[in-house]
């Protein structure tokens, strides 16, 4: 955003940050013109402003630290609506934009507007072996999965779902019921700012990058005030705090080996869809080892912004990632070589990877 600010864009950010909880960290400090921002990394999704463990979270509106949010918040919502607003106040300036929407959906806890709680009622009902099974099936049938592809087990600690009593079927499925209507919820906003784009006459002109920042969440975290999760009616309301746990992370997950936490694929393969000028022959899928570190390089490459040897007096890092351009243009299948490599570390898990070939380390669990 720096970059591009200074290169003539208007930037904009909303949505979660997680980069850092002091002024010189916010988004406002680091190239976006207008901001609508949760600071931490989780926290209700609604106008309380609870964090996870009971503590009110920092909110950030151009810059400045904000004390409430509009009654009838949603994360999704407002923040959509916040990007839709930047947009369309400098539309007519003669400007591009790059905007910086980071939706808090589908981050636990799983809370909803009124109207949508119910939208999935029933749909899980058949349990977390069944749907996973089903999905797989129809990764096959789709030409997204071999047929031949191994698929991870259960894991061992996760119970069949016909051991499970009435009452923990009941809960499960209604845990599934509410992230699915999350994900249909943040579908139903992006649509919004989609339909905005296409109105204006920017659609056309504007690349856009969708992707999740990692794999499904099957940690359950012990919450703190003001959760209240004692009645079943209540769940998805404010004040409760939802997760759906390991069974439901690896139905998620698909045929991939654990989820968010782990360097094992589950945790670390997320989709990501593209579109817009330079992607041609669309409605591919590519099966190319790409990063993280590649969307920066993407998108400089698309706004013809060089990344500099210095900045601001001092020297800095060269890129790592790699410009994605020759996969969106259909004239190449790759952007590394065989001999490249990446490699991770997260909480002591370490991963490198090489071409088609993984070393990965998985530290044993803590069971203190």
């Amino acid at each position: 955003p720096m970059l591009l600010r200074n290169s003539g864009y208007n930037t904009y950010m909303a949505g979660k940050w997680h980069m850092g909880e002091e002024p010189q960290h916010f988004p406002a400090a680091r190239g976006f013109m207008r901001d609508l921002t949760l600071i931490p990394g989780g926290g209700s999704h609604l106008e309380d402003m609870w964090g996870a463990r009971g503590e009110r979270q920092l909110y950030t509106y151009n810059g400045k630290q904000i004390a409430a949010l509009r009654p009838g918040f949603h994360s999704s919502e407002d923040y959509t609506a916040s990007i839709i607003a930047n947009i369309e106040e400098n539309r007519r300036d003669g400007k591009p934009f790059f905007a910086y929407l980071a939706l808090q959906a589908p981050h636990d806890p799983f809370q909803l507007p009124d109207g949508w709680r119910d939208r999935y009622a029933g749909r899980y009902d058949a349990g977390y072996d069944a749907i996973r099974a089903a999905r797989i099936e129809r990764m096959k049938q789709l030409g997204i999965l071999d047929p031949a592809a191994t698929v991870f087990a259960r894991l061992p600690t996760i119970p069949a779902w016909a051991d499970l009593s009435d009452e923990e079927r009941r809960q499960s499925a209604r845990r599934m019921e509410l992230y699915a209507a999350m994900v249909e919820h943040m579908d139903a906003n992006i649509g919004k700012l989609m339909g905005y784009l296409k109105t204006t006459g920017l659609y056309e002109d504007t690349l856009i990058i969708f992707l999740s920042d990692n794999g499904p969440e099957g940690n359950i975290m012990e919450m703190g005030r003001p959760w209240d999760n004692s009645r079943f009616e209540d769940w998805g309301k404010k004040g409760t705090f939802l997760q759906y746990g390991p069974a439901w992370a690896q139905a998620s997950a698909g045929p991939l080996r654990l989820f968010k936490g782990f360097l094992s694929e589950g945790g670390i393969r997320t989709p990501l869809i593209l579109s817009g000028p330079g992607v041609t022959e669309g409605g591919r899928i590519s099966d190319a080892v790409t990063h993280i570190m590649d969307i920066p390089a993407t998108i400089l490459e698309a706004a013809g912004v060089a990344h500099p040897e210095s900045f601001e007096g001092r020297q800095v890092a060269p890129l790592q990632g790699k410009s994605l351009s020759p996969i969106l243009s259909n004239v190449s299948q790759a952007v590394r070589a065989p001999s490249d490599w990446l490699g991770w570390e997260l909480f002591g898990n370490r991963a490198i990877r090489q071409g088609n070939w993984k070393l990965l380390w998985l530290c044993e669990p803590d069971r203190t």
